[in-house]
Parts: C-alpha cells; structure tokens; sequence
C-alpha cells in the first residue's frame, strides 16, 4: 500500500552544490532519469528511463514551485496514474554540509469535493497543494473509470486508524513506476547514485 514517503540524507557538500544536482539537467539524468528540466516555475518537463523491461517509463512533470537553493516542487504522473502526486525538495544548511529532505506525497481524488490538510503541512504548503488539487479534478473529470477504492494513510506509522484518509480512490492498474520509487528505489537514489555524482562533481 503507498503512502506519503519522507525521506532525509546528510550531504558533505553546500546547499549549492546539492542545488545544483538537483535543477541541472545534466546532473539530474546521471543520478536519476533523462529529463528536459528547466528551474523555473510552470515548465513542464519530462523524465525518462527504461529500467523496467517492456515498461515505458516516462513521467510527465511540472515545476510548481522554485526557491533557489531551498526549496524545489514539481509533479509527478506516469500513464498509470489518475492524477499528480507532488515531489518536493528541501534543502536545508548545516555545519559542514546539507541535509535535503524529499517528500513525495500522493493526491486525494474527488470524491466529496474536499480534502484534509496532512499533519504538519504548513499554510503555504496547504495553499499550494489545494491549487494544485483543484487544478487535478479537471484532469480526473476525463481519466478512465476508477474501478478500485483503496485507503492510504497519509501521516506517520504510529497514528490511530482515524488517521487515515477517507475518500481517496486508484485505478486497478496501480503505478508500477511510483510502487517501485516508494518501495526503496528513492532511497538507493538519494544514497548511493546521487551520492556519487556528489562525490564525481558532475
């Protein structure tokens, strides 16, 4: 079952730096897939990759949100997918180097008309991803039938099943792409790939 993955990594290296791996299109295809990525807010680009046999592996993207070098939020939809969900990036100085921060968060569909905010969401972020929630229910007005309702649980491991979000519905043909990404192919990402071109200085 997915949910909203949080992931945390310390880099020996400045916010810059790791900016700069994070928003150069260069940088980007050699740790994580080709693209077309250009920083800057509204551009639409594309990331493709063919890690998976007979899969085409390409995710439609959107740049929602830029603040150099603090903070990068675009979304993320394969053909797979019904709707966006939203990967966002937070770079943050410490001694001796940078502690980046993903979130990657799936979106609510329509079902009432309304969505919760999720825990420790902050009112800039609420602004943001309402819009961008609003802006989704046109595209799901012309998505093909959803044939399966499936709960996911939108905060920490330890919350009371009141926690969970009501309402949230997925086509039978869940992403494989964003399944495999959720199920530790950000992880070996962020720790090993990314780390590496860190290290290389590309």
């Amino acid at each position: 079952m997915l949910r909203n993955l949080n992931k945390e990594v310390f880099y020996p290296y400045p916010p810059q730096r790791v900016w700069q791996v994070l928003t150069n299109r260069r940088a980007l295809a050699a740790w994580l897939m080709e693209n077309d990525f250009e920083p800057r807010v509204g551009h639409k680009f594309r990331f493709q990759e063919s890690t998976l046999p007979g899969l085409d592996e390409s995710i439609d993207c959107e740049v929602i949100e830029l603040e150099e070098p603090k903070r990068l939020s675009y979304t993320w939809q394969d053909k797979f997918m019904p709707q966006p969900s939203i990967v966002t990036w937070i770079l943050e100085s410490q001694e001796g180097g940078t502690q980046l921060r993903l979130q990657h968060r799936i979106l609510e569909t329509a079902m009432t008309g309304s969505r919760e905010p999720w825990q420790g969401e902050s009112m800039h972020e609420q602004t943001t991803t309402n819009a961008l929630y609003r802006k989704s229910l046109v595209q799901i007005k012309s998505a093909p039938a959803v044939q399966t309702r499936t709960l996911i649980r939108t905060s920490g491991e330890h919350q009371s099943p009141s926690c969970w979000s009501r309402g949230i519905e997925f086509q039978a043909s869940t992403s494989m792409i964003l399944t495999s990404y959720f199920s530790g192919r950000w992880e070996y990402k962020l720790e090993c790939t990314l780390r590496q071109v860190l290290s290389q200085g590309k």
